[in-house]
C-alpha cells in the first residue's frame, strides 16, 4: 500500500494558509455555518490542516468554533470597538490630507480608520501589515493599498520573514501610525512581542513623520521590547490624559495630540 506524502517548503506555506483562511472566511461570509469534512474538500486540504486554520482563525474573532467545524454572525465578524480605539481612529483619520502615503499597523485602531477611509475616500497610497485594512480598502476610488506580505499571524496581519524584505527595502511614506503597548520617557515606546518590536521599529524607519498611538492608559508603561527611542518618534496620538498620565506626557520630548473618547 503507497501513501501519498505532501512536502512544501515554509515559503509555499505561508502562501497556502493565507489563501485558505481568506477562502474559509469568504465562504463562512456566505454559509455561515461550515463543517470541518466540508471545508476539507472545499480547500482540498486534510482535516488536521483545517482544524488547525479554524482554530487561529478563531482567535481574531472573525468566527467561532464549535464541535465538527465553526460558524459566523454578524456579532463575530464585526466587533464593537471601543470608544477610545474610535476616537484615535477619528484622530488619525482627520491628519491624512489627499496625497498621503500612509503607513497603518495596528489591530484595534487601524481597522476603524480604514472603514473610515472607505466611507469618505481620498487619493492615498495605504502601506499595511493588516489583511482587514487591505480588505476594506480594496477597489475605493482613489485608495492605492500596499499589503506588506510575510509570514501570517493567527490575529491577522503578517510579519515579513526575513525583516527588511524587498517590500519593505524600498517603501518610503510621508506618514506613519503605528500602535504601541507602552509610553516612558526613560524606557521609550514599548511592545510585549520581540517580532512585534522590530517589524514596528522598521516601518517606523521608512516614514518621514513617526506617529505611535496608544490610549491614555498606557502612559508610563514599560513592556519587556522596545520599539524606539522617545528621541526617534515626533508624535504620541492619544485620548484625553488624567493628571498622572500628563505629567508622563510632559517628559516626554514630542509632540503629544490627545482625542475625545
Amino acid at each position: 500500500m503507497s501513501k501519498r506524502v505532501h512536502v512544501s517548503t515554509g515559503e509555499n506555506s505561508v502562501l497556502l494558509s493565507a489563501e485558505r483562511h481568506a477562502r474559509i472566511l469568504d465562504h463562512l461570509r456566505v454559509r455561515h455555518r461550515a463543517s470541518v469534512d466540508e471545508l476539507a474538500g472545499l480547500l482540498d486540504a486534510s482535516t488536521a490542516t483545517v482544524r488547525r486554520d479554524l482554530t487561529q482563525l478563531s482567535v481574531t474573532g472573525l468566527l467561532r468554533r464549535v464541535h465538527g467545524g465553526a460558524v459566523t454572525d454578524a456579532v463575530a465578524e464585526v466587533p464593537q470597538p471601543a470608544a477610545a480605539d474610535e476616537a484615535l481612529a477619528a484622530a488619525v483619520y482627520g491628519r491624512l490630507v489627499a496625497g498621503d502615503a500612509v503607513i497603518l499597523e495596528g489591530q484595534s485602531v487601524m481597522p476603524l480608520v480604514a472603514r473610515r477611509i472607505a466611507a469618505q475616500p481620498m487619493r492615498l497610497i495605504i502601506a499595511t501589515n493588516q489583511l482587514e485594512v487591505a480588505r476594506t480598502l480594496l477597489g475605493k476610488p482613489g485608495v492605492d493599498v500596499i499589503l506588506l506580505g510575510g509570514k501570517l499571524h493567527p490575529a491577522g496581519y503578517t510579519l515579513p520573514q526575513p525583516l527588511g524584505a524587498s517590500d519593505l527595502k524600498f517603501l518610503v511614506a510621508n506618514k506613519a501610525f503605528v500602535e504601541v503597548e507602552g509610553v516612558h520617557h526613560a524606557a521609550g515606546i514599548t511592545t510585549t512581542a520581540v517580532e512585534d518590536a522590530h517589524f514596528k521599529h522598521e516601518l517606523l524607519q521608512h516614514a518621514l513623520r513617526k506617529t505611535v498611538v496608544a490610549p491614555a492608559s498606557r502612559a508610563g508603561l514599560v513592556f519587556g521590547h522596545r520599539i524606539a527611542q522617545t528621541d526617534e518618534i515626533d508624535c504620541w496620538l492619544t485620548t484625553r490624559l488624567g493628571g498622572a498620565q500628563r505629567e508622563v506626557a510632559a517628559a516626554l520630548p514630542f509632540e503629544v495630540l490627545e482625542s475625545e473618547p
